[in-house]
């Protein structure tokens, strides 16, 4: 049977869904439910944090009540709002560079930093889809178009912005109109320029392989570091503007061991004699396929040494080799720990970086002089994410169980908040509590569990969240990310309606190692991540305050395949579900480079890893919802459920955004998402039959 609930709450158009009375029996409940999470998310959050390089100036997009700003902080001070945007339209504000002197700054209105191809999104549906712009304001006033494009870039010097649209580079004075300078095939990826400005350095991405591009302003002209048939990214250049550090990665086939391999090397390009060096390979074993957080680039010290993430221990670590060559790599940052984030201090000396050393679910600002020993600068009451330096002042952006996404600055030796986000009046938020437990074949799974209030009396209905990525992490606390952010309010928010709800970092995952993140047989190879969730769920069902046939699972993207996974292979231990944008059908067209046979046997595990493959089992309720312009997840994997689901005559309640993305870009898309969540799981966990 498939139930679309409406828009409309009116008792008349639900009677197939529930009772008037069982629904006005909860009105109450639900309203009060919803004005608790709206409250919540109307709670400033911030993202995109920069600092310029010569002023104590910060900037970053603050986003509240569903709508965004760029504000700009001086000194750690209370910001100013440099842009007046009133509308939650869903419209990105990213790719925020500051000049040196902080005097001008950059940002892009609309697009997509994760499909910058794509047409840009329109989740608001107005009558013209919106482009990519880009735009500076000058001294915190007036706010001038440059053109059409994204990744802005100032140059050196500040009295240039260089930005791109897909191959083309663009350029011009700041606070003027920008004019394309060059095409290429491809698409540009990143940008930067050269200490003195004379070159752009350009990442273009051409489908089966990547090269690097030098544009010289003075003599317009495009040249090209000798490419490979892999892809070459993060160009880098040295203190001089002599040289241009890059790695060249290639992908290991299907089929094969990484650790078997070298996939990946790091070179040096020199700009005056046009030759190459390879600087380094990366020895067989751990570390030898390439794996970098999206705040881990490549680093000249003044010294002549390169700074690059690795995991040749098994762990993501910041290393140091000569830019000569020829010489060992030394390893920075301690084992058994992962790195999400570092600079280099503007003396070259001392080396920053985010770290959960000594506790897994915990991240931490460190600082280090290059040659010495490691000092805590941030404590465990927050959970640290990205760097930023303005000026001679380190800024990290920080959350906790309490506090969203917001900067921080050390200045004068002492930290300054320009902003304290506070939770609404009478919210009381639980302290997750971080829990272990153990998979089924022996690994050691993290999560993070929500209670009910104690005056709410068991055994209570309960939920295990599973994220997507997946390589990603949760934690005891707000996360940095939008989507996680949003989805830890959800669960407090559960939590305090009555239910225990248990976040799992399952397999695949990050913060706990290569091994972990790359384990054997997970997502189309097996699935193998699957039995962490059936784990959580037997850890939940194993507690005294939990009703064991009340357990239901919930969860987007790749968490919406675990999700399908739960639902059609474990009806008798999860009672019902909500999918958001998942995975249901993990097969792909035949692989290049594998046998007839080996494709055969390729696509059979592909199928036997997918929600699909289990449809004849699957009796519990699920929830899907999708935006159907989404370029992460095909919208078609929802329809193909939905078919599915309907055929076999499983109970099912679908809902569609249209417009919108695959992270839903308006705040009242989420509330809304979650408002069908919260009644979807009252009804059918409430009134669970499990077979």
């Amino acid at each position: 049977m498939k139930i679309t609930m409406p828009h409309s709450r009116t008792c008349a158009l639900v009677l197939s869904l529930l009772s008037c009375t069982s629904w006005t029996a909860h009105a109450q409940d639900d309203a009060s439910t919803q004005s608790r999470l709206s409250n919540l998310m109307a709670m400033p959050f911030a993202t995109n944090m920069v600092g310029a390089k010569h002023a104590q100036r910060l900037a970053w997009v603050e986003q509240r009540k569903g709508v965004r700003n760029v504000m700009i902080s001086d000194a750690g001070n209370a910001p100013h709002q440099a842009t007046t945007y009133l509308k939650d339209d869903g419209t990105p504000l990213w790719g925020l560079a500051l000049t040196p002197d902080g005097k001008a700054l950059a940002y892009v209105e609309g697009g997509d930093p994760e499909a910058l191809t794509a047409p840009a999104p329109n989740p608001d549906n107005t009558a013209y889809r919106p482009t990519a712009t880009v735009h500076v304001v000058r001294d915190g006033k007036k706010n001038i178009i440059a053109g059409q494009g994204y990744l802005p870039e100032f140059s050196p010097d500040g009295r240039q912005l260089a930005f791109a649209q897909g191959g083309t580079l663009l350029l011009g004075a700041t606070g003027s109109s920008a004019r394309a300078v060059m095409t290429t095939d491809g698409t540009i990826t990143a940008l930067h320029w050269s200490p003195d400005g004379t070159f752009v350095a350009l990442e273009i991405n051409r489908g089966s392989h990547g090269m690097i591009g030098l544009w010289d302003t003075k003599h317009r002209v495009l040249s090209f570091i000798p490419p490979g048939l892999g892809f070459d990214r993060l160009p880098t250049f040295s203190p001089d503007g002599k040289h241009l550090a890059f790695v060249r990665v290639q992908q290991p086939p299907l089929l094969t061991h990484p650790e078997n391999g070298q996939f990946w090397s790091l070179h040096s390009y020199d700009l005056t004699s046009g030759a190459e060096q390879l600087l380094w390979t990366p020895p067989k074993g751990p570390g030898s396929r390439f794996w970098a957080a999206d705040d881990l680039d490549l680093t000249w010290t003044p010294d002549g040494r390169i700074l690059f993430p690795w995991e040749g221990s098994g762990w993501l670590r910041i290393c140091t080799i000569s830019a000569a060559g020829a010489t060992t790599p030394q390893c920075l940052t301690p084992e058994q720990a992962e790195v999400s984030s570092y600079l280099l201090s503007p003396d070259g000396k001392s080396l920053f970086y985010t770290s959960n050393v000594g506790e897994l679910d915990h991240w931490r600002v460190w600082s280090k002089p290059l040659d010495g020993n490691a000092a805590a600068l941030t404590d465990a009451t927050e959970e640290a994410g990205s760097l930023a330096m303005a000026g001679e002042d380190l800024a990290v952006m920080v959350t906790s169980a309490t506090q969203t996404a917001h900067p921080i600055l050390h200045h004068e030796g002492q930290w300054k908040v320009p902003v304290t986000p506070t939770l609404p009046k009478d919210t009381n938020f639980v302290a997750p509590q971080s829990v272990q437990f153990r998979s089924e074949d022996g690994i050691n799974i993290h999560g993070q569990l929500f209670l009910p209030p104690t005056e709410m009396h068991g055994p209570h209905s309960a939920l295990v969240f599973v994220h997507g990525g997946p390589n990603r992490q949760m934690i005891p606390a707000f996360n940095a990310m939008g989507y996680y952010s949003n989805a830890y309010m959800m669960n407090q928010t559960l939590a305090a309606h009555g239910y225990v709800v248990l976040s799992v970092n399952y397999r695949s995952g990050t913060g706990y190692g290569q091994a972990f993140r790359e384990a054997d047989k997970i997502g189309s190879a097996g699935a193998s991540e699957y039995q962490d969730v059936r784990a959580a769920a037997q850890y939940l069902r194993a507690r005294p305050d939990v009703a064991s046939k009340h357990i239901g699972i919930w969860g987007g993207s790749w968490g919406g395949y675990l999700v399908g996974l739960a639902l059609a292979r474990d009806s008798g231990l999860f009672a019902a579900g909500a999918d958001f944008h998942g995975v249901h059908d993990m097969t792909e067209p035949d692989h290049p480079g594998l046998s007839p046979e080996e494709n055969r046997k390729q696509h059979e595990t592909e199928w036997r890893s997918s929600p699909l493959a289990d449809i004849a089992h699957w009796r519990a309720p699920v929830l899907l919802v999708h935006g159907d312009d989404d370029h992460d997840v095909e919208f078609e994997q929802s329809v193909l459920l939905s078919k599915a689901l309907t055929a076999s005559s499983v109970t099912h309640e679908d809902h569609i955004f249209p417009g919108e993305r695959h992270e839903f870009l308006r705040q009242q898309d989420w509330l809304t998402a979650y408002g069908w969540t919260i009644r979807f799981f009252d009804h059918y966990l409430e009134n669970a039959e499990v077979p």
